[in-house]
């Protein structure tokens, strides 16, 4: 198994248990709205979303004046079949300690410095 596959099994697990605790929002309009509310801590972009859809989520956190990381990673079908549900690009965690969890756990295969908590 590849570093790639298992870091990408390893973050669609996490999503899982955010997804059977009810704090996985998936869909554009969901995460924009989950964000207004100021109920995001990360958001998770498939690598084949389309670039606008890219540039609104982008856009939305900037003007929302939030410090919301973003994450590309995957591809909508497998992200969705593993999640159990209709194919999305856009997914996003409202839990503060999943989220966290994903960061830590990216953080540490890529050698990244860990966001400000």
């Amino acid at each position: 198994m590849s570093i790639g596959a298992e870091y990408l099994m390893k973050v669609v697990t996490l999503m899982q248990f955010a997804r059977k605790a009810g704090k996985l929002v998936y869909g554009y309009d969901a995460c924009l709205r989950a964000m207004h509310h100021n109920k995001l801590y990360l958001v998770i972009i498939a690598e084949d979303t389309a670039p606008r859809t890219q540039r609104g989520i982008t856009l939305a956190i900037s003007e929302n004046h939030t410090r919301i990381p973003v994450m590309v990673l995957g591809l909508q079908s497998d992200l969705s079949a593993a999640l159990g549900l209709p194919i999305s690009g856009v997914f996003g965690l409202g839990d503060k300690q999943f989220a966290s969890a994903i960061l830590k756990y990216d953080a540490e295969q890529f050698h990244r410095e860990e966001p400000c908590k």
